[in-house]
């Protein structure tokens, strides 16, 4: 009955996060979404986005995936279910409260194919073993993404992790982005010799960095 009342009135249970102000599950459409006080975190558009990013690279090869910034695990699922990934995931969070939320709320819990660590992305990716195949960046704190995305020792450790011809995919919103920080970023990818391509309005509101490291 709650499921089906869903549909013409959302069902939402309100959670506090040090780190992410209050977050909010609901249960809208039949379906439940997490959400900040401003922004989706996840199996909303957020998801949508992702789906539409991973469309543009070929994951025949990927054997391993690297994801900084879980939210509730929704790219998790569309790499299961849209893209029938089975091989092995990790994902970094630095918020307690949003990795429980994950596994309560949408079943996204350590197993065999999947390692979840509570970390900060910028320090894990100083001291991660490589290699991965891909590493998909969504760092928010709400609709605010962490400056340090754009940094060049940022990039300087992912390329480290990724593998010769591996790909990194990253998730801004357009408005977000500071002035100049992304001309940072395409410098400091071109300087380690890897390519760029952006995917601007996707979703109308979300802007699509897609980078890959030299064969």
């Amino acid at each position: 009955m709650k499921k089906a009342l869903s549909y013409l009135y959302p069902f939402t249970r309100k959670v506090p996060s040090t780190y992410n102000g209050e977050l909010e599950i609901s249960l809208y459409q039949g379906r439940k979404v997490l959400d900040s006080r401003t922004a989706n975190y996840s199996y909303g558009s957020l998801q949508r986005v992702l789906r539409f990013g991973l469309q543009q690279i070929s994951l025949g090869g990927c054997r391993r995936v690297l994801l900084l910034g879980l939210g509730g695990g929704s790219v998790i699922q569309t790499l299961r279910e849209d893209f029938d990934y089975q091989y092995h995931i990790t994902a970094v969070d630095f918020d307690p409260v949003v990795i429980e939320l994950a596994a309560q709320e949408f079943g996204i819990a350590p197993g065999p194919r999947l390692q979840i660590v509570c970390a900060d992305a910028f320090a894990y990716v100083q001291d991660a073993h490589p290699p991965f195949d891909l590493v998909l960046v969504d760092l928010f704190v709400d609709s605010a993404i962490q400056e340090g995305v754009f940094a060049p020792a940022f990039w300087q450790n992912v390329f480290r992790l990724v593998r010769p011809g591996g790909h990194v995919l990253l998730n801004t919103l357009q408005a977000a982005v500071p002035a100049g920080a992304l001309q940072q970023l395409q410098n400091a990818v071109q300087a380690l010799g890897g390519t760029v391509r952006l995917f601007p309005k996707v979703e109308k509101l979300n802007l699509l960095v897609l980078v890959q490291k030299p064969a």
